[in-house]
């Protein structure tokens, strides 16, 4: 089971992310209803929010999603963002948005129902869709790419652009309005990368690059603190000296980043 306390992981002890059912039978009244993850390998997998910290805990260490996804499988990193996304979605519905009223948990954790009689609305999660994407510029002596840093974030951190879709756009558009908007710059030959689940608090990010002719960056809207363009000895020389860090590895910001870096160096960047 994964135990889950203020959008943090307590770790069942120093080898895993895990606990065995039997190890919070003391602890039931301070946890949430269970989710249920599924079945893998013959174990059912279920996740549960710590509502209230109990000393039981105190020994034990807390860690975030971006921490946990270091040191897991690809089917456990699932798992990771699975239950929180839903313990998020689960926290912040209580009440019916239709009618008002509180809603009860159904379907093993993965959805609610109004409480009120006249209503008996079901609702379920709803994910928010958000495009992310690398702008290079390849009109220069050497190939460049753009990274950006929110003030929100720890010293030296840098990362690619995102930004949500907008109703009754493409993806392609959103990636263009969000440059734009973002960065000031307008691009071209937007490719599909990849995508990525998000729970922070729930959404699923699709990864593109993207191409501009120009230099001149403005910060149009100001969601961002700065943006500059790197090339890729920059960026290995910047990372030696601490001037710079990249996104958490298992992110796809990391993977557009990587991916980039490989092909202007034939290797990819260190983790």
């Amino acid at each position: 089971m994964l135990l889950w306390y203020q959008g943090k992981l307590i770790k069942g002890n120093a080898e895993s992310l895990y606990f065995l059912f039997d190890e919070l039978q003391g602890v039931k009244s301070y946890l949430s209803e269970p989710v249920y993850l599924g079945l893998h390998e013959s174990l059912n997998y279920f996740a549960y929010q710590l509502n209230q910290w109990h000393t039981d805990f105190n020994n034990l260490e807390l860690v975030n999603l971006r921490q946990a996804t270091l040191t897991v499988s690809d089917y456990h990193l699932g798992l990771l963002y699975h239950s929180q996304g839903i313990l998020n979605w689960l926290s912040n519905h209580p009440f019916c948005s239709k009618c008002g009223s509180q809603t009860k948990v159904i379907n093993s954790g993965h959805g609610r129902k109004c409480s009120n009689p006249d209503c008996g609305r079901e609702h379920y999660p709803r994910i928010d869709p958000a495009v992310i994407f690398s702008i290079i510029n390849n009109t220069g002596p050497e190939s460049k790419i753009l990274l950006a840093r929110k003030s929100i974030w720890d010293k030296h951190r840098h990362s690619v652009v995102a930004g949500f879709i907008e109703p009754g756009e493409t993806l392609e558009d959103a990636v263009k309005r969000e440059a734009y908007e973002e960065t000031g710059l307008k691009v071209n030959n937007v490719r599909y990368f990849d995508s990525q689940p998000w729970p922070f608090p729930g959404q699923i990010m699709l990864g593109f690059s993207c191409e501009t002719e120009q230099w001149d960056i403005q910060l149009i809207d100001h969601e961002l603190e700065s943006a500059n363009w790197f090339s890729a000895d920059e960026i290995e020389s910047k990372l030696k000296s601490d001037e710079l860090k990249m996104p958490f590895q298992a992110s796809i910001s990391w993977q557009l980043i990587n991916r980039w870096f490989f092909s202007q160096k034939n290797y990819e960047l260190e983790r």
